[in-house]
């Protein structure tokens, strides 16, 4: 339990931690959203989008799908997150996060021990290398948790030029995950998922008042 309790006692740090990727997108320090603040959304988005799959009568490890996406960032609690956009322009700056990372996680793992620390582990690498459905799911769970954080910024109205990089990621690496998706019922509504939001929600920015007015 001792162990526990530090794990416990570590995680707070989650809600210290910003996404500091989102600084290179013009986002303000004191505007940042942690790590707590990207799981707990990635969570709530795959359980009502689970519910939504389930309801067409398909099936999904809702549990799994659920537990790739509370353990995802943590590797960034130390080291915190390097823009995608860099990621992918000096890939020597993702070689460096991820040993960063991976190491986070083995030293988190271990406070776990036992089934939970294994777990942990696992489902870290699955996340980043399992050719499954939930983890290709949960994947565009996650990039979509910083679609919505950005239209709730209103990231496109203050930042115009960003809209053509922004284009090309939803196009390239959220819309395109689907193709990785091997039930076809599965991937028809992650679709219609996505279609919704490009055609009623993406570059709209911040909405909510007008849904509840």
């Amino acid at each position: 339990m001792n162990n526990l309790l530090k794990l416990l006692s570590i995680l707070q740090l989650t809600k210290e931690q910003p996404v500091s990727g989102y600084l290179v997108a013009g986002v303000k320090h004191a505007e940042l959203p942690n790590l707590a603040d990207h799981h707990y959304n990635c969570i709530l988005i795959s359980y009502f989008l689970a519910q939504k799959i389930k309801d067409r009568g398909i099936t999904i490890d809702e549990r799994k799908l659920m537990l790739l996406l509370m353990f995802h960032d943590l590797s960034e609690l130390f080291g915190g997150d390097v823009a995608a956009p860099l990621n992918r322009k000096y890939p020597d700056l993702k070689i460096h996060k991820d040993k960063i990372g991976d190491r986070a996680m083995e030293m988190l793992a271990e406070l776990a021990d036992g089934s939970a620390g294994t777990e942990m582990k696992q489902k870290y690498w699955e996340f980043e290398n399992e050719d499954s459905d939930e983890r290709w799911l949960a994947k565009i769970i996650d990039q979509m948790d910083h679609m919505l954080f950005f239209e709730h910024y209103n990231n496109s109205q203050k930042f115009p030029k960003s809209v053509l990089y922004r284009d090309e990621f939803l196009a390239k690496h959220i819309i395109d995950l689907q193709k990785n998706i091997k039930n076809e019922e599965l991937k028809k509504v992650v679709d219609e998922f996505l279609q919704e939001f490009k055609n009623n929600f993406y570059n709209q920015g911040y909405q909510p008042i007008a849904f509840l007015m």
